[in-house]
C-alpha cells in the first residue's frame, strides 16, 4: 500500500474520531466543526466518483461491492490504478 493511502487511511480515522467523540465546548473555538463538514464534503465527492465511474468499478474486481468501498475509501486513488 502506498503512503497516500495509508494518509488517507490516516485522515479517516482523524474525520471519524472528530465525528464521534467532539469536543463539545472546544469544537466552537478551535474549529473541530470543520472537520465533520470536511468528512461530509469527502464521502459526496466519492458518491459522486462512484457514479461516474460505475462501469470501470463493476468490472475491476470480482466483488463490486468490495470496489465500492474502496473507491468510498480512497477515491481517485483507487480509481486511477483501475484497468480502462
Amino acid at each position: 500500500m502506498s503512503i497516500d493511502k495509508k494518509l488517507t487511511i490516516v485522515l479517516w480515522i482523524i474525520l471519524g474520531i472528530n465525528f464521534y467523540l467532539p469536543l463539545s465546548g472546544l469544537s466552537y473555538v478551535i474549529g473541530f466543526s470543520f472537520l465533520n463538514y470536511l468528512a461530509i464534503i469527502l464521502i459526496i465527492a466519492h458518491i459522486i466518483e462512484c457514479c461516474v465511474f460505475y462501469k470501470r468499478i463493476l468490472v475491476a474486481e470480482n466483488n463490486p461491492f468490495l470496489s465500492f468501498i474502496k473507491t468510498l475509501i480512497f477515491g481517485l486513488l483507487y480509481i486511477k490504478d483501475l484497468k480502462k
